[in-house]
C-alpha cells in the first residue's frame, strides 16, 4: 500500500486546484492491468473498504490479482476540503473523472492502467453512476447501496446528520462550516442490521464516520435521474443488502437477485450486461456486515466473467 495524491480541477472554478488523498494497493509483482477505483458514501472515507480482518475488500481484490485505488471524495479524510457548496455531487463527478484519467495515463511512482472499474458505495455509486454515463472511460461499474428506490429509512438520513464540528470524534480536525456527519448512535440505526454485526464493527463504524457537505445534500437529486442509468453502457452488478430500508423496503423487494434486476432493468436500459447480488443478514452499510466476504467473492466471480480481465 502506498499514499498517493491527485489534483483535480473543480468545474465551478477553472484554476483552482483540489488535492485528493487516496491509498494505492497493488499485488506482488509486475502491476495489473486492471484497477478498482473504490469510491466511498456519504458519511464515509476511504476506511468504509479497510474494515477489519476478513471484511477489508481492498486486502480481498489484491488477493484477486487487481490493483486497487482507494480515494478519499472531496471533503473527505485526507483530501482537501473545499467550502462546502463548492463540494457536491457535480464537483465529485468531475473530480473523479479526472482521477479515472490520471489512473490511466500513469505517473511516476504510478503505474498506467489500461481497465478502470469503479466500485461506489451509495454516495459513491451516484457519483460512478454519472460519470460512467457522461465520459463513458469506465469498463465495468459495480453499483452496491443505491437502488431508483428509496425505502422507509430513506426520510430520516437527512435529519440524522448534525455539524460535524459539533462531534467528539470529528471536531479536532476542524470540519469547515455546514459539513455533517451522523448524530452518535444514528449510523446503527440507519445502515445496520444488528443481527449481523459484532459489536467491535459497529463501533468501528460509529469511530471511522466522515462528513456529508450541505452542498452534496442539496444536489443528491442527480443521482436519480432516469437519464443517468439509462446512459450507462458497460457491464454493471448491482449489490444491496436484504436488510436495507434506505433503498429496499418499498417499491422494490432485496428478497432476490431477480427482484432487483427486474426494478432496476427499466432504468439501466444502455448496457444488456445487468446482474444484481444480495447480501443476506446485511443492511445498507454492506462493508460492517459479517455476511460482506460474499459479496466481494461474488463481485470478482462477475469481473472474472463479464468485467475487463485482470493480467
Amino acid at each position: 500500500m502506498s499514499s498517493v495524491s491527485f489534483d483535480v480541477t473543480p468545474p465551478h472554478a477553472p484554476g483552482t486546484t483540489w488535492r485528493l488523498g487516496a491509498e494505492l494497493f497493488l499485488p506482488a509483482g509486475d502491476p495489473p492491468d486492471t484497477v478498482q477505483l473504490l469510491l466511498p458514501g456519504l458519511t464515509y472515507d476511504r476506511r468504509y473498504w479497510t474494515a477489519p480482518g476478513a471484511l477489508d475488500y481492498t486486502r480481498h481484490a489484491v488477493g484477486e490479482g487487481y490493483a486497487v485505488l482507494a480515494l478519499d471524495r472531496p471533503g473527505t479524510g485526507a483530501s482537501e476540503h473545499p467550502p462546502a457548496e463548492q463540494v457536491t455531487v457535480e464537483s465529485n463527478v468531475e473530480a473523479v473523472h479526472q482521477v479515472v484519467t490520471a489512473l490511466r495515463e500513469g505517473a511516476p511512482g504510478r503505474p498506467a492502467f489500461r481497465h478502470v472499474v469503479a466500485v461506489g458505495h451509495s454516495l459513491g455509486s451516484g457519483v460512478a453512476l454519472i460519470e460512467a454515463a457522461r465520459h463513458h472511460d469506465l469498463d465495468a461499474l459495480i453499483v452496491t447501496g443505491l437502488l431508483h428506490a428509496l425505502g422507509p429509512l430513506y426520510p430520516e438520513a437527512i435529519p440524522a446528520l448534525y455539524p460535524a464540528s459539533a462531534d467528539a470524534t470529528l471536531a479536532p480536525s476542524q470540519p469547515p462550516e455546514n459539513y455533517l456527519t451522523t448524530l452518535p448512535g444514528r449510523r446503527a440505526a440507519l445502515y445496520e442490521h444488528p443481527a449481523g454485526m459484532d459489536p467491535d464493527l459497529s463501533a468501528y463504524h460509529e469511530d471511522t464516520k466522515s462528513t456529508v457537505t450541505a452542498g452534496e445534500g442539496f444536489t443528491l437529486d442527480a443521482i436519480y435521474q432516469p437519464e443517468v442509468a439509462a446512459q450507462v453502457q458497460v457491464p454493471v452488478l448491482l449489490v444491496v443488502g436484504k436488510e436495507d430500508r434506505l433503498f429496499g423496503g418499498g417499491d422494490v423487494s432485496t428478497e432476490d437477485a431477480a427482484s432487483v434486476v427486474a426494478h432496476e432493468r427499466k432504468f439501466y436500459t444502455g448496457t444488456t450486461d445487468l446482474e444484481a447480488f444480495v447480501v443476506p443478514d446485511a443492511a445498507h452499510s454492506l462493508n460492517v456486515h459479517r455476511t460482506a466476504p460474499s459479496w466481494y467473492a461474488a463481485a470478482h466471480e462477475w469481473l472474472a466473467r463479464r468485467g475487463p480481465a485482470h493480467e
